[in-house]
């Protein structure tokens, strides 16, 4: 009799798990996967789920070619940049040896869900891809292991602001690692039960990089190199998400406040009324002051007085200028003192192609791959601007909501 009741629970286990299985494929098959538009070089697709992870999955599915591709372009340049004849075991032990997924699952439980969808709907394994998106955070591992020293182009950050019935405007120039070549997408994401809607700037199978939403709230970001790091913060790509999930400026800064970074990071965060440049490193977040009227600027090294600097970074140590980041600084900071009064969307752009804050050709390390524009007007809606690439090479697409 024993046996048979033992008999009767392993049944009904194995019939639930049956019928989970069931639903979940049955759930899996009912998502319906965006199409994919191809815009000037840039994918567009537009994500509608009712869920984190359907959503996640719209994402996964409908670019699973490119997200494979590009994750293998990874180990590739890991390969041949970070000497390392194993990258797949090298993603293995960033991902088990450092806490950023724990404190993704931990603390953004919903863009945890979200990425997972899109393992699954692309089909690749979730450790790979969080480490792949991460990147950041993986281009500090490599650097304190020795595999790699300092990059020779990191990206340019601006903001125009307070201009009378002129747009406000944020910019990114994203210099970064060439396996990014060929995935820059743009996401419309559209929130449930809300007005929200995000158009977020990314590349195939990222969660985010730049972006801008229907309020008006947009940001753009750059490593800060000489402030301390952690290995169990939150990647900046999802608190790029966070940030485009805000009403306003001054929230997302709330939001940054609330957290622990794992690489230190400049959010260049704009809306309607105003732009702010926030250093943000371990547990600490604070708010850069001190420019010119009506613009912000920001490169590789802190800004913040009494900053607790990891080394020095000044214009006379060579590769420990992190990209000649004070002069790409004081370029765009010559330019604006002189045009952000009245500078347009034309004047912009060419900011953004000015050398040395234009990084092309650029190393293996770090290239222009893409440049961010969103114009922010008082009121209408917002205009999101990129590149396929870097911006000497390839006319900038417009989207809007």
């Amino acid at each position: 009799m024993k046996n048979l009741k033992n008999n009767l629970v392993i049944a009904l286990i194995v019939l639930g798990m049956s019928i989970t299985t069931f639903a979940q494929k049955k759930q899996i098959n009912d998502i319906e996967i965006p199409k994919v538009e191809t815009r000037g070089g840039v994918y567009y697709l537009e994500l509608d789920g009712e869920t984190p992870y359907i959503r996640g999955y719209q994402h996964g599915a409908a670019m699973k070619y490119v997200i494979k591709r590009t994750i293998a372009q990874f180990e590739q340049w890991l390969t041949e940049n970070a000497n390392e004849d194993n990258p797949e075991q090298l993603i293995k032990d960033f991902a088990k040896n450092t806490g950023h997924i724990k404190s993704v699952k931990k603390r953004l439980p919903k863009l945890y869900e979200e990425m997972q969808g899109i393992a699954d709907g692309a089909q690749v394994d979730f450790n790979k891809l969080f480490v792949y998106q991460s990147f950041d955070e993986v281009f500090l591992y490599l650097m304190s292991s020795g595999r790699i020293s300092l990059g020779d182009g990191h990206c340019t950050t601006t903001g125009v602001y307070g201009r009378n019935d002129l747009p406000n405007y944020v910019t990114h120039n994203n210099d970064i690692p060439t396996y990014h070549e060929g995935a820059v997408t743009v996401l419309k994401i559209k929130y449930p039960n809300s007005d929200l809607e995000i158009l977020q700037q990314t590349f195939a199978g990222q969660i985010g990089q730049n972006g801008v939403n229907n309020r008006g709230v947009s940001v753009g970001v750059n490593t800060i190199a000489d402030l301390p790091t952690t290995d169990y913060g939150i990647p900046v790509s999802f608190n790029v998400r966070k940030i485009l999930e805000s009403e306003t400026a001054l929230k997302a800064y709330d939001y940054l406040s609330t957290m622990t970074a794992g690489t230190a990071m400049n959010y260049m965060i704009g809306d309607r009324d105003q732009v702010i440049s926030v250093e943000a490193w371990e547990d600490e977040v604070a708010m850069v002051t001190g420019f010119g009227d009506n613009y912000a600027v920001h490169t590789n090294h802190t800004l913040i007085k009494d900053a607790p600097i990891t080394f020095k970074m000044d214009a006379e140590t060579g590769g420990g200028s992190y990209g000649y980041t004070h002069q790409r600084l004081h370029t765009a900071t010559e330019i604006l003192d002189k045009s952000a009064s009245s500078i347009d969307y034309n004047g912009v752009r060419d900011l953004k192609m000015v050398k040395p804050i234009l990084v092309n050709p650029g190393s293996p390390t770090g290239r222009t791959i893409m440049c961010m524009i969103v114009e922010i007007p008082k009121a209408g809606s917002p205009i999101l601007y990129t590149t396929p690439d870097s911006p000497n090479w390839y006319d900038h697409v417009s989207f809007q909501f």
